[in-house]
């Protein structure tokens, strides 16, 4: 049994090495978006649960994987010997299974990011006048989303941090910020939306990668079919 092989697909050998090139960047894209969400989500680590940080250390590791693998698949290319060929398409295979549960686990934290959020900025805020780290995570906190306390400013009771009042430029002391002039809105909800985009960005490249991984899968098993059972000219 023969199957028309187009002119430029012929060789194994470079076909092969331009589906480990594509294999490779799918990896580079992961390592690099998984180290920046993890860059992006550590400067709110007192505040989130460590889901915020496993999913893109998961998505980072997966990417190295991919690039320790591509190793197998230029040798494979090299050397067109089926065994080689077939062991790259099987690892490929464990790599979807990873990919696909990339893609599931960030979508199902992008979609429960306020449940998730909620217990740890609690016990954050109690922290906020005996710990010096706490009170400047708050304090940017509130001003990068205009926000106070967890669910709102009369979190704080009578003690409401200066850093829920917006101060114009020019104000000179006293400046008092109270329940009466803070920001009304809690932080929760917009920490909580700002994680979930995240992890969205997250799981919307997982889905792309995936989708490559699926035709770079069913290339690699098509090669290890082509080097087991058709007469493959070596290439020198």
């Amino acid at each position: 049994m023969h199957f028309h092989v187009p002119k430029a697909l012929k060789s194994v050998r470079y076909t092969l090495a331009g589906v480990n090139t594509l294999f490779l960047l799918t990896g580079i894209v992961l390592i690099a978006t998984g180290a920046i969400t993890l860059a992006q989500v550590s400067g709110y680590a007192d505040l989130v649960t460590q889901r915020f940080f496993r999913l893109p250390t998961f998505a980072l590791a997966t990417g190295v994987i991919i690039c320790i693998i591509t190793v197998l698949g230029f040798y494979g290319a090299l050397s067109e010997q089926f065994y080689f060929v077939a062991g790259y398409a099987a690892a490929l295979l464990m790599v979807l299974v990873l990919e696909v549960a990339l893609v599931i686990s960030s979508y199902q934290l992008a979609g429960g990011a306020r449940g998730e959020v909620r217990a740890p900025m609690a016990a954050s805020r109690e922290l906020y006048t005996t710990r010096l780290e706490v009170a400047r995570l708050w304090d940017d906190l509130h001003r990068e989303f205009e926000c106070c306390g967890v669910a709102g400013r009369h979190d704080w009771g009578d003690r409401v941090p200066v850093s829920c009042c917006h101060i114009d430029y020019g104000t000179v002391s006293p400046f008092n910020c109270t329940t009466a002039n803070a920001y009304e809105a809690g932080c929760l909800v917009p920490l909580s939306d700002w994680l979930s985009y995240e992890m969205n960005v997250l799981a919307v490249t997982a889905v792309v990668v995936t989708a490559c991984q699926v035709l770079i899968t069913a290339a690699s098993g098509w090669l290890a079919w082509r080097t087991k059972f058709e007469e493959v000219e070596l290439e020198m």
